[in-house]
Parts: C-alpha cells; structure tokens; sequence
C-alpha cells in the first residue's frame, strides 16, 4: 500500500509539474515574456525591453472592431445561454419523467461532437434555410454550445439543492417564480456566476465555430487568424493575446472560487 501511495503521488506530481506546467503554463508564460521583446523575431537572447508592442495594440482600429465584436457577440450569447442553461438545468436535475435520461444526453452531445464538425453541420444548416451569414449566426452557432456549459454547471449544484425549501415557501404562499427568485436562485447564484463566465470566454475564445458561420464578420480569434499571415503582426499578437490571456484567467480564477464557495455552502 505505501509503494502504491508513494506511485500515485509520483504520478500527480509528474502531471501537475510536467504535463501541466511544460505543456499548457509555459507556453503562455513564454507569449507573455516575448510581448515586452524590441524585436520582431521570437528569438533570444531578447534586443532589449519595450512596450511599444502595446502601444500600437492601443492604436489599431481594426483589431478594436474585432475585439468590440466578440465582447458584444459574447455577451448576447452568454444572456441566451443563461436563461436556456438554467431551464434546462431544472429538468436535468429536478424533475422525474421517462426520456430524462435521453435528454441529458441530448443537452451534452455538443460536448462530444468535435466542433470542426459542428461548424460545417451548421453552416451546412444555414445554407439550407436561406439564412446569410453574420454575427446572429455566430450567436445562434455559440448557443449551441455554451447552454449546455451553462446547464451542467448549474444542474450540478441543484443535484444539492434541498426541493423542500421551495415547497416551504409555496406553503407560505409565495408563486412559483417567487420561490424560484427568493430561495433557489440565491442558493445556486455561485453556479450561474461560474457558468456566466465561463460561457462567456467559451463564446469570446470560439474560433473553429465561428470560422466557418462568421461571413463578413471578424470577431478577435479570427483577427488573430488572419494577422498571423504577416509576420510583422507577431509582436502585436503576442502584447494582445497576453492582456486576453490575463484577463481570462482572472475571470475564471474568479469563477472557479466562487463555485467551490457555492458547494461548501
């Protein structure tokens, strides 16, 4: 049993400081590092410390259109997603009936389907409907991804949920969209925040969806895609890419503490 304890604790520490930290920190680690390079080559030793790699970020109006795109895009599907995740949570997690099964396999069957895939079979399905491409096809092509995001995380704190408060609100005479307002939303609000922020960056970061449904649109990955073309871009990438990168796990730090917050409460 020791030898075993000692070999699975090799083994964590191996993926936690190797796999984890060589081939997803580093790398980002490195983007960052070579954002603050005086040169246009990534290449050492450095030609000397800069931030006029972030100056011009602040001084391109395309890239600015791009990133505007995206956080508006982003936005509208994250409030569509919340409401359809929240609904479909319910009857994931609180309801009994025959099919449940089925329909919890339907809600995450987007998981499952790779999305280059899923971005053929929907500008396959645009194309059929008569329907031209542009940013509310993005959203109706990020929804299909990010409601069952949303409806995971929040099923999955209301397996916890004690259905007996509600009951003892309806008893008290509250309707039933009070008592979902005053009692189960405050109890599962840390799951719908996670949730909200986690769709949020699914739908800002999506790229191989939004490559094939976007038409004319250029939201911020596609803008990455397109500059990358050019040499010259790479430092502005690099200062761009790590202010998202940032920003990003910030949020999702922030997501992760306040699920963990809702679980323990």
């Amino acid at each position: 049993m020791a030898r075993g304890g000692r070999a699975i604790r090799f083994a964590l520490a191996f993926y936690t400081y190797v796999v984890l930290g060589l081939l997803i920190y580093l790398p980002i680690v490195i983007l960052i590092v070579f954002s603050f390079n005086d040169s246009r080559v990534m290449s050492l030793p450095w030609s000397g410390f800069t931030l006029k790699w972030y100056r011009i970020v602040l001084q391109r109006e395309d890239l600015h259109q791009a990133i505007w795109t995206s956080l508006w895009i982003a936005t509208v599907v994250t409030l569509i997603s919340l409401v359809l995740g929240v609904l479909a949570a319910n009857a994931m997690a609180r309801y009994r009936y025959k099919g449940r099964t089925l329909f919890t396999g339907y809600v995450a069957l987007p998981f499952v389907i790779p999305w280059l895939l899923l971005g053929i079979a929907l500008l396959l399905f645009f194309n059929f409907l008569g329907i031209p491409l542009s940013a509310w096809t993005i959203i109706l092509s990020h929804v299909t991804f990010d409601t069952p995001l949303v409806a995971i995380l929040v099923a999955a704190r209301l397996h916890q949920f004690d259905p007996t408060l509600e009951d003892a609100a309806r008893d008290l005479g509250c309707t039933p969209w009070q008592a979902f307002r005053y009692v189960t939303l405050p109890i599962i609000a840390p799951a719908v925040i996670a949730a909200t922020i986690f769709a949020f960056n699914w739908s800002f970061d999506a790229f191989v969806v939004t490559h094939f449904v976007s038409g004319t649109q250029v939201t911020f990955p596609l803008w990455v895609w397109s500059a990358l073309r050019y040499p010259k871009n790479l430092p502005v990438i690099n200062a761009v890419s790590s202010i998202i990168v940032i920003v990003e796990m910030g949020l999702i730090v922030v997501a992760e503490v306040l699920r963990r917050r809702g679980e323990a409460a």
